[in-house]
């Protein structure tokens, strides 16, 4: 009985490594210019998003609130002062996250990781008043 030697073992030629690396960093460049220019794509239209509703949240109700508080007294007047600079405060917020992720595009992961977490620790901490209320 005669044992063979596999292909791999029996060819005595010598193939140049190059050609294959050549190729592997040349495909790993080309996927890293792609991604480059997706991340510029996504970050350019969640940025230009990110303005138009920050803006839109501070000029329409500015625009509004004399309207809506026309003719009431008071007491009715602060409180429905509420809701409005609560909204222009959160659009002020979003127009800062707009710049933020404008200059430093990391925090396109970052911030809606973080508000996240923020909101189920609210979750978590209304949760926890709840059952301190209920003793």
């Amino acid at each position: 009985m005669t044992t063979r030697q596999s292909s791999v073992v029996a060819s005595s030629g010598h193939r140049s490594v190059l050609p294959s690396l050549l190729a592997t960093c040349l495909l790993g460049a080309a996927v890293a210019v792609v991604g480059w220019l997706l991340l510029l794509l996504v970050k350019g239209t969640v940025v230009l998003i990110a303005y138009a509703f920050g803006i839109a949240m501070i000029v329409v109700p500015l625009l509004l609130t004399r309207r809506l508080l026309a003719g009431q007294p008071g007491d009715e007047r602060r409180r429905r002062m509420v809701p409005v600079a609560t909204v222009v405060l959160l659009g002020a917020v979003l127009c800062v996250a707009a710049h933020l992720v404008d200059d430093h595009g990391w925090l396109l992961v970052v911030i809606p990781v973080a508000a996240v977490l923020l909101g189920r620790l609210a979750q978590a901490g209304g949760a926890a008043v709840r059952r301190v209320r209920r003793r």
